[in-house]
């Protein structure tokens, strides 16, 4: 589906083509409203035409003026736009190429139609093919790009475009500026139900990591109420998994478990592969919180493999971050650490990740009896989280960490890393 002949031609000889194959004659577009001399004119691009007369032309072909102008067929906008979620379901199911191809194609058909809102929502799915890669610079320097066009866009659009922007500055470490971002956009977005629930879904997992664990439960209970009338499945089904995350912290497994399987229907059922199968890392991360390792690491293996297959490395890198959880606590250390080395460039990427990744390494060496490269590791794990204000995390590492110092006869220093979680706890607001 390609108009780009269309779209190069100009104006004037668009008038006379669209005329000529109505077989009417200039006299007989031109009158009553214009003379059959100006029309010539406008033909044949000696003088432009006014407002009043594209009107006029526009009326007698039954175009709008915009197609006119633009040389857009009737009902190409909703055809981009079709071809664009079409493109969408390709990446969610690993066609990453194809979708990337479509993306870049209606982009350009879009620009060429100005077509504002079209291209803003090709140039969202060209940052979600980086984002799918695990390209978070590459991923934010897209949605910069998407937002310029921002203004012509649906609400649910803008509100996803802040979504994944946050996000992209979540995982460079820099989770007060991802807040803060989506809470601008919600005290500014027009009331629109599914705009706010996703500006709602992007605020859960940064506020817990920061400790905001109040917060982002106001978040989830303002989202619930809101999924009775929002209009997109898509964000439901992602508001459940991120919601999921607060009622495993409160203690609600079962409300938390209920909510992932809510999502994974809601997601399968839009052809939503990936998405899927990231409710199943997060149900392996609910199984091995409750301490059912067997079957944690049953689903997070299947997750990570479903994640590969589709080439969403992110997802892989999580899955697999959690799967070495798994086994450590199965005590298997040794594969812990494989599994750790397998994706440590794709970890190393997402600050979050490399951080818990360089604690998990850390938990490693003090099962093998290597309290000098344990006390090493949690260290560095503190600081990259500390500096990254993932508050929750940053406690969790202060106390392994004393634990250790304890273990080697270091009493000052283990209750310096146990006052310095106090302090990382303070600062989390919770």
């Amino acid at each position: 589906m390609t108009y780009r002949g269309e779209m190069t031609e100009p104006l004037g000889a668009r008038i006379r083509r669209l005329r000529t194959g109505r077989g009417w004659t200039q006299r007989e577009l031109a009158e009553p409203g214009y003379d059959r001399g100006f029309l010539a004119k406008v033909e044949t691009g000696n003088r432009p035409p006014s407002e009043e007369m594209l009107a006029y032309l526009a009326e007698r072909f039954g175009l709008t003026v915009d197609e006119l102008r633009f040389g857009r067929p009737p009902g190409v906008a909703d055809e981009l736009r079709a071809s664009l979620d079409e493109g969408y379901r390709d990446l969610e199911q690993g066609r990453i190429a194809a979708a990337e191809a479509r993306f870049s194609d209606v982009g350009k058909q879009a620009a060429g139609y100005h077509l504002d809102d079209v291209e803003c929502y090709a140039r969202f799915c060209q940052a979600e093919v980086k984002w799918q890669l695990f390209d978070v610079a590459g991923a934010q320097k897209e949605l910069e790009h998407a937002e310029e066009l921002a203004g012509a866009a649906p609400p649910w659009l803008r509100a996803m475009i802040v979504h994944r922007w946050s996000g992209c500055r979540y995982l460079s470490g820099d989770a007060g500026t991802a807040i803060a971002r989506i809470e601008e956009a919600l005290d500014a977005q027009p009331a629109d139900p599914d705009a706010e629930l996703c500006l709602l879904s992007a605020l859960i997992h940064p506020l817990m990591e920061m400790g905001g664990l109040h917060r982002a439960r106001r978040a989830a209970e303002a989202g619930r109420r809101l999924t009775r009338v929002a209009t997109r499945p898509d964000f439901v089904a992602r508001f459940h998994r991120q919601a999921s995350q607060v009622w495993q912290a409160i203690g609600r497994a079962d409300r938390a478990e209920q909510d992932l399987t809510e999502a994974c229907r809601l997601f399968a059922s839009a052809g939503f592969d990936r998405d899927a199968a990231r409710c199943r890392w997060a149900r392996g991360y609910l199984l091995r919180r409750l301490g059912r390792l067997d079957e944690a690491r049953a689903e997070l293996t299947s997750a990570r493999d479903q994640l590969a297959a589709i080439g969403s490395e992110e997802g892989v890198a999580g899955a697999t971050l959690e799967l070495a959880e798994v086994r450590l606590r199965q005590g298997a250390p040794e594969d812990a650490a494989a599994l750790i080395s397998a994706v440590w460039a794709l970890l190393a990427r997402d600050v979050e990740s490399l951080g818990e990744a360089t604690g998990l390494r850390g938990q490693i060496a003090q099962a093998r009896g290597d309290l000098e490269s344990a006390t090493r590791l949690l260290r560095e794990a503190f600081e990259i989280q500390t500096r990254a204000s993932l508050h929750g995390a940053a406690v969790s590492t202060s106390l392994r960490l004393g634990d250790v110092l304890r273990q080697r006869g270091q009493l000052d220093e283990a209750i310096e890393a146990y006052r310095r979680g106090l302090d990382s706890a303070a600062g989390s607001g919770t």
